[in-house]
């Protein structure tokens, strides 16, 4: 009960032992439900036993796929920028349904303690189709946990790291926050003299997506990709004349 198939790893080269402690420390809402307010989805009324299992049994499972340097759930790699944790491997390591874990997410986002972000990109026949969500853990969730400082510190230490792992790599930390393009049925026409405008459109968004991981908003994360690629303050792909 309360624990997912795929636990977080603990002790001597487990994970940092602020994502434990989170999970721990939020199954005292399970029994307790009043403690947390935010987590109820009817004020007043108690919400279903059920729920509450899946919304602990599904927040484990994202603090374990949490990247503390970013907030966003996935890995940052040299070789393939930031990859994101789709929802098949949400499902997986939690061991409940996808129905149930959709559920608990959208909980949890009604709470205030996740954000999703839904990059979108256009094929050639101009079709827009949207690419890997980006799930976001907001501060929120520590600080009603009562780890607000420790998040802090320890994300001080995870973008340390990072930032370590880039300089000895002679790379720049955005290299690692990329989005992963690979995924993405191949839509692209390559050409020699120019870019396409498909590839100025997965440069955007790319860009975008890696100030949206260091915890920019969408706006301001947009100012600085324009300025970044050099487009008008107000550009986003697909409004271009």
């Amino acid at each position: 009960m309360l624990a997912a198939a795929v636990p977080i790893p603990k002790g001597s080269g487990g994970f940092p032992r602020i994502l434990s402690l989170a999970a721990e420390r939020a199954k005292t809402w399970y029994f307790h439900p009043q403690k947390c307010p935010p987590l109820q989805s009817h004020p007043g009324r108690q919400t279903r036993s059920e729920r509450r299992e899946a919304c602990q049994i599904v927040l484990e499972t994202i603090l374990r796929h949490l990247d503390l340097a970013s907030m966003c759930l996935g890995t940052p790699t040299l070789a393939n920028g930031f990859i994101d944790i789709d929802m098949r491997t949400l499902v997986h390591d939690s061991g409940i349904s996808q129905r149930r874990c959709e559920r608990a997410i959208a909980l949890l986002k009604q709470a205030g303690f996740m954000r999703v972000q839904q990059p979108r990109m256009r094929s050639e026949e101009g079709a827009y189709f949207g690419c890997r969500a980006i799930r976001i853990v907001t501060e929120t969730l520590f600080e009603w946990l009562g780890l607000g400082t420790m998040l802090r510190r320890e994300r001080a230490r995870a973008s340390e790291r990072l930032r370590r792992k880039a300089q000895k790599a002679n790379r720049k930390l955005v290299d690692f926050m990329r989005r992963v393009m690979a995924s993405v049925r191949p839509i692209f026409k390559h050409r020699q003299d120019r870019k396409s405008r498909e590839q100025r459109i997965a440069l955007w968004n790319a860009t975008w997506a890696s100030h949206i991981r260091v915890g920019l908003d969408v706006q301001a994360a947009q100012r600085r990709t324009n300025e970044t690629l050099g487009y008008p303050p107000g550009y986003r792909p697909g409004l271009e004349q």
